[in-house]
Parts: structure tokens; sequence; C-alpha cells
């Protein structure tokens, strides 16, 4: 997954893939047409469509010829201006147009836009859901690590977006789609930010394959971020325990100079010497030396005993001073 265009492209190609009914193909072109259809007029009403993606143009080309027997005409042309690739247009020309138009809950009397009404279904729903989101949905690659993750689809009419954003909100527990809408450029878009909500819609539209691999991508990038995570920490606790030993040493050195290392008690002897000799090690690993030697010792006694050590230091230097 080499990118967003090509995990977006993947999911895609899953759901072009499968086997549709009759009632379920009239419902992904109601999302379909609303989301990206054009109609001319004219004596023959015309209807373009437009996709990037080979698949979706041979679904919904076949999608018409199976509901309504109309073969389509598809024409491709070369994308040449922000990226490289190749466009598919979808031209239905029928004197029927305006009528199937209608049926699919898209236009009546020839131009004006009809109410989601029948497709917002619970039988109906997520085909329709599957029509607009190979229209104008889109998916972040979720092994990206810089990126966080995120869901959208585009709408061009805002009161398809908000039924939409209700119907999905509507779902609740394990279904839960909290999806939130924004104006961006003239279009309504409705978008997920979080990971396990986007797994959730791609399972109710039928992505599961491409749910999966969205889910395995999402804990190897966790796990990595949680490794670098735990790095950081070990490197931040590994500087402050040297930062810390330099100034214990520092203490026992001077306090050495004032009073010899036979007077203090052995357990006070063998600490100064440990941390004399192992420069690097915290207190636990301190305590736990001490006592593989003999002395039982608790990282709470190092630090008593140091601690100690520093309080004398403070006084030599106060009546040096």
């Amino acid at each position: 997954m080499a990118s967003d265009i090509n995990f977006a492209k993947q999911v895609k190609n899953e759901l072009t893939s499968q086997k549709y009914t009759i009632e379920q193909k009239k419902a992904i072109l109601t999302g379909f047409i609303r989301s990206s259809g054009t109609l001319s007029l004219g004596k023959v009403p015309t209807l373009h469509l437009r996709t990037e993606i080979a698949s979706v143009a041979k679904l919904i080309f076949s999608a018409f010829n199976d509901c309504y027997e109309i073969t389509s005409k598809i024409a491709y042309e070369n994308m040449t201006r922000f990226r490289k690739g190749i466009a598919y247009q979808i031209t239905i020309t029928s004197a029927a147009l305006n009528q199937i138009l209608e049926e699919l809950e898209v236009i009546e009397d020839g131009f004006e836009r009809m109410p989601l009404k029948e497709t917002l279904k619970n039988k109906y729903f997520k085909y329709l859901l599957v029509g607009y989101f190979l229209a104008s949905g889109s998916i972040n690659n979720p092994s990206l690590s810089k990126t966080s993750y995120f869901l959208e689809m585009a709408f061009n009419d805002k009161k398809d977006a908000q039924a939409i954003k209700r119907k999905l909100c509507s779902f609740k527990e394990e279904r839960t789609m909290n999806f939130k809408m924004i104006e961006r450029r003239n279009k309504f878009v409705l978008y997920l930010k979080r990971s396990d909500q986007i797994s959730v819609f791609l399972s109710f539209i039928g992505a599961h394959e491409s749910m999966f691999a969205f889910e395995n991508a999402r804990i190897m990038k966790e796990d990595i971020n949680i490794n670098n995570r735990l790095t950081i920490c070990d490197t931040a606790n590994y500087g402050k325990t040297i930062s810390v030993s330099q100034k214990d040493i520092e203490d026992i050195n001077l306090l050495l100079q004032h009073k010899p290392l036979s007077l203090f008690d052995e357990k006070t002897q063998m600490l100064i010497n440990m941390r004399l000799e192992y420069k690097d090690a915290n207190y636990r690993e301190l305590a736990e030396k001490m006592t593989e030697k003999g002395i039982k010792i608790t990282k709470s006694g190092v630090y008593h005993i140091l601690n100690n050590i520093r309080e004398d230091v403070k006084k030599i230097k106060e009546h040096s001073n």
C-alpha cells in the first residue's frame, strides 16, 4: 500500500468485485449518480459520469445494462495536470433517462432534484453508501506513520449529506459511526477520524478484506509508535540516570576528601564503591548489585544513604563559605 490513493483504490476494487442484485445495483447507481452525475437536457437527455478507476466504470456500465437494458458508452482520457493517470467518462443517452432517474430518486420532472427516501431504508442504505463511496470516497493509508486516520465522502447537496449523516450516526454499540460534516470547496464532506469507526464503516459497506488490511496496518503502526515512545522514555531515563550519577560521584569525591572511607559503616562503604564503579547504574540496579554481594538493601535504602551524603556535602560547602 504505497499511498492513500492506492488504498482507496483497493477498497473500491473490492466493492466492485462483489455480486449485487438488481435492486442493490439500483441503490448503488442512486448514490453514484447523485454524487458525480451531470445531466444534459435536449431532445434525448444524456447523463455523464466520471471515475478514475476502471473497475468502477465497469460496474456502473454493467449496472445500467442489467437494470435497464441500456448500453452505456465509455471513453477515457489521460490526466496531465496534477497527477498522471486515466479518467473514465461514462455516457448514458436514452429517451427513458428521465424516467430512470426518477425511479432512482435522483431527479423528477426532468430537472428537480429529489430527496432521498426509499434508498435510506435499511435494505438499500448499505448499497446507497457503496455508490457514494465509489464516486467520492477516500481513505488514507493506515500504514503511513506520519499521518492520522481519516475516511471521507463528498456530497454535492447539503441535504443529502445531512440525511446520510443522521442515518449513519443512528447506529449504536458495535456499529457506532460518529460522522462529522464540514463544507469544503462547495462540497459537503462527511468524515471519520477514529480508526475503530473507520473499520466499522468498511465492514458495514462490505469491504471486509480492506477492513482487515486496515486493522493489520493500524496495529503494526501503533506497535511501532509504542516502541518508539518506549525508546524515547528509555533514552530520557538513561540521561537522567547519568546526570544523577555524576552528581552522586562529585559529592562522594568531595566527602572522601574530608572523611576517609574506613569511617563509614559497611553498607555505606559498599554503596560508595558501587556508585564509583557503576556510573551508569540507577538506584534499583545498585540495590540489586549490593544484595548479590550479601548486603540486602532496597532502592529507597540506596536513595536514603546517598541523600545523607548530599546533606553532609552541603554542610561542608556551607562551612567552607
